[in-house]
């Protein structure tokens, strides 16, 4: 096997600053670091193309990361947003939640449905609002966009437990 550790999840903005206050200030990320990287040619090389500008800033989740038991140091997943300055990224239209490629990020909060109304009164953008999720387990979920139109997660901990795969079996050949 070759991946040992999940290091960070990366989405691209088209405004840093923007995007900075939604999920610093609205959704409570932590900053962990702010980098820029101009002209640099590893930085080039690395994503085949010329005179690269980018700004970045890494976030990580004060609580660490749900379901993850850190036997040893420190290790965090972490968060990034960045902004391509040049080559500026052309806007393109938002797919529909089911389309491939896309991804959702999946944040656990507690008592999302007043983190709904709050996020409701700022202008956030929602898939729905909050659905009770009942299956293994139970707890609300909620589906709904940041300022770029990435789909974003909330899942509320605490409040059911999922089971492993090893717990139970599915026959993925009963449903059509």
């Amino acid at each position: 096997m070759y991946i040992k550790t999940i290091d960070h999840i990366a989405l691209m903005v088209s405004d840093i600053d923007r995007s900075l206050r939604f999920y610093r200030d609205l959704l409570g990320l932590e900053v962990v670091s702010p980098e820029e990287h101009i002209n640099k040619p590893w930085v080039d090389e690395m994503v085949k193309m010329s005179n690269v500008h980018v700004r970045e800033y890494r976030f990580r989740a004060k609580g660490g990361v749900n379901g993850y038991v850190r036997d040893e140091g420190d290790a965090e997943l972490t968060f990034d947003i960045i902004q391509y300055i040049h080559p500026e990224s052309p806007p393109v239209e938002r797919y529909a939640i089911h389309h491939v490629p896309s991804a959702h990020l999946c944040f656990g909060v507690e008592e999302l449905p007043p983190i709904y109304e709050r996020l409701k009164a700022e202008g956030v953008e929602f898939v729905s609002p909050p659905v009770r999720y009942t299956g293994d387990g139970e707890w609300h979920v909620l589906f709904f966009y940041d300022p770029d139109g990435n789909l974003l997660e909330f899942n509320e901990i605490g409040t059911g437990q999922q089971q492993l795969a090893s717990d139970h079996e599915y026959d993925w050949s009963d449903n059509t």
